[in-house]
């Protein structure tokens, strides 16, 4: 999502969810520093926010590669991604970077 100022309700129309799951989703990431909210309810991603973000994205984006070069549908590959981001650990993720370095190398071969 690229906007100049991003809302909760930014957020809920885009993920296509609920402002109340969004809500409680912010007030969770913003007892563990991660977003900032402003007064004028502005969101805005902490450094380790930002650094979290990207890590997950590299994840999202190493498993949907990986499952499509496995033949599977790009959005069936998007979906499952999602799912393995967040379950799979840093050390884990690592061991498969070093093993499988070409999906991230040359997406989409």
């Amino acid at each position: 999502m690229k906007m100049a100022q991003v809302h909760s309700i930014d957020v809920a129309e885009y993920l296509k969810v609920s402002k109340p799951s969004v809500s409680g989703a912010m007030k969770a990431l913003r007892e563990k520093k991660l977003v900032i909210k402003e007064e004028d309810g502005v969101l805005h991603l902490t450094e380790e926010g930002e650094e979290l973000a990207r890590s997950v994205y590299e994840k999202h984006i190493f498993f949907q590669q990986m499952f499509m070069e496995l033949g599977v549908d790009e959005n069936v590959a998007g979906r499952d991604a999602c799912l393995v981001e967040h379950a799979v650990s840093d050390e884990v993720f690592e061991k498969l970077k070093e093993k499988y370095d070409h999906v991230l190398a040359e997406p989409g071969k």
